[in-house]
């Protein structure tokens, strides 16, 4: 009987689920034989997790005994009747495969089974793979498809842009949020004199908030009847109102009476 499409993909998705099944399992087991080593070699802190470790192992080892049962299964339907498969290395550059057993690959390389190109022709995957087909699974792929992106779409691409797409938005809303905070019509920080230095020099700081432009001028109006304010504050404090009134659609005079009023209920 001749393997269809269908059959094919749903033997290799239950495989490809049972070696996901058994990696993570042995991941696990091997995580557990780490820290049982380090009570066998520190006994005076093993108490009971010697055992416990011991124990952990034994029940992860039980659960891949039906898991291998079952592999072994459905390769043996494979094997009567082999079908083409796909595997892209798990990487950043990683390449569409025919196997797993590749000469550019080591043992520690982890596969993405593309189970939706089981028993597609070779030329269907080398075209999907594009610049990602491996040129020793493949040699025949022409060099014009070899220079195409590829166009296989995989969970972990979906998953990478679906992350890329969620960063690109907090950033823009990030943005717009400071913008709608700024102390200025166009969005942008404002920048002001800090201090003026007996050698001429002057620092600057840059208020970035509304708030902040209002706490600065209410700080500063409230402390001018403990010290005398130098020119460069006048300055900065004739600043923050034009600003406050051009961002407000409201006069100067307006703006100066809002924070006035502010600054009467301050001292209220």
């Amino acid at each position: 009987m001749a393997v269809t499409k269908q059959f094919a993909v749903e033997i290799d998705t239950e495989l490809s689920n049972l070696y996901n099944d058994e990696w993570t399992i042995n991941q696990k087991i091997l995580g557990y034989k780490d820290s049982l080593e380090f009570y066998v070699k520190n006994p005076r802190y093993a108490s009971d997790n010697v055992e416990h470790y011991e124990k952990q192992i034994e029940i992860l080892k039980q659960k891949l005994v039906p898991i291998k049962k079952r592999q072994r299964e459905l390769n043996e339907i494979y094997n009567q009747d082999p079908w083409t498969r796909a595997y892209l290395v798990v990487s950043s550059d990683g390449h569409v495969h025919k196997d797993m057993y590749c000469s550019t690959c080591f043992p520690q390389t982890r596969y993405q089974w593309l189970v939706q190109y089981s028993n597609d022709d070779e030329k269907t995957i080398v075209e999907d793979a594009g610049q990602d087909a491996c040129t020793v699974c493949y040699p025949s792929a022409p060099a014009e498809v070899l220079n195409r992106p590829s166009r296989i779409v995989t969970a972990d691409k979906l998953a990478k842009e679906k992350a890329r797409q969620e960063r690109e938005a907090k950033k823009i809303a990030r943005i717009a949020k400071e913008k709608a905070n700024a102390p200025t019509a166009s969005g942008e920080p404002l920048k002001i004199i800090r201090s003026i230095y007996k050698d001429g020099k002057i620092s600057y700081e840059w208020i970035k908030t509304e708030r902040t432009a209002v706490s600065y001028w209410l700080n500063t109006q409230s402390w001018a009847k403990f010290s005398p304010r130098e020119q460069y504050e006048l300055d900065n404090l004739d600043l923050i109102v034009r600003n406050l009134a051009e961002k407000n659609g409201v006069s100067f005079e307006q703006q100066l009476k809002i924070l006035n009023n502010k600054l009467k209920k301050r001292r209220d």
